[in-house]
């Protein structure tokens, strides 16, 4: 607990890693209107690897999606949110993945515990064949927002990316907080400039031990997760915070070693809603 308080000071920073994914264009166009401010009321995230089946298209993950939020409605212990991620640079571990937010862990088992008891039979028989997850590749992170836009998002498709991170021999939790400090000076003076304004960052600690557990990444402390309402906001920021002269990220690249991983977000429920 104490690295995680400790990162929410200090490591919402801007994507400013060296590896950077290129990409594909995702077929997941079918998602429900967003028209709020995202503010977080959950403090688990669960990513959940899955495949494409034969029969996926739009249509037929939208009536996943509608399916699936039509049990977790009923369920008595829901989810406060989920999306799914299509990664802009594809990869032979998964087509995408399954993201689900729970108030609590205690309330992620026993949503899992309802869905095995009561849906997951029936759901497989309808929808494999559009799309299969794999819940032996279930990822838990304790989470902590730490920068919230300041503009109502609403779009059927965000930006995200993925920063797997340490700090560098020698730096602390304290070089982070000093840090965090140059950040928010310097996200305070690009909102002033209008940028930034529908950015939002969190904090992920993983709740297994990530050297470990066969994931995409191992050996890492933390994950950034920088969320963006659209690609365009996403370039007039990253152009900004990469400028010549950045003294916030300088001082980022001098405490935080990362790998970045960029993906297309498509809301299926909205946190809060």
């Amino acid at each position: 607990m104490k690295l995680l308080t400790g990162l929410a000071l200090s490591a919402a920073l801007l994507a400013g890693c060296a590896d950077t994914d290129k990409g594909t264009e995702a077929e997941m166009t079918a998602a429900p209107e967003v028209a709020q401010i995202p503010t977080q009321n959950w403090s688990v995230i669960e990513y959940m690897w899955c495949d494409k089946g034969a029969d996926f298209n739009p249509e037929n993950y939208a009536k996943l999606t509608a399916a699936w939020n039509a049990i977790n409605d009923a369920d008595a212990t829901p989810a406060a949110g989920a999306f799914t991620v299509m990664p802009k640079v594809e990869t032979e571990l998964y087509d995408g993945m399954w993201a689900t937010m729970w108030a609590s862990e205690e309330d992620r088992d026993a949503g899992w515990l309802e869905w095995g008891e009561k849906h997951a039979e029936a759901f497989g028989a309808e929808f494999d064949n559009t799309m299969v997850c794999n819940p032996d590749k279930r990822f838990l992170f304790q989470t902590s927002q730490v920068t919230a836009p300041t503009q109502i998002w609403s779009a059927e498709q965000f930006e995200v990316s993925y920063n797997f991170c340490s700090f560098k021999e020698g730096k602390t939790v304290e070089d982070g907080a000093v840090a965090q400090a140059s950040f928010a000076d310097w996200i305070a003076e690009q909102r002033a400039l209008g940028r930034g304004n529908n950015y939002m960052s969190f904090v992920y600690q993983p709740m297994f031990d990530p050297s470990t557990t066969e994931g995409s990444v191992d050996n890492y402390q933390f994950v950034r997760a920088d969320y963006w309402a659209s690609a365009e906001e996403k370039s007039a920021d990253m152009a900004a915070w990469m400028a010549d002269g950045n003294a916030a990220r300088e001082q980022s690249d001098a405490i935080y070693q990362c790998q970045r991983f960029d993906f297309d977000l498509y809301p299926i429920k909205v946190a809060g809603l």
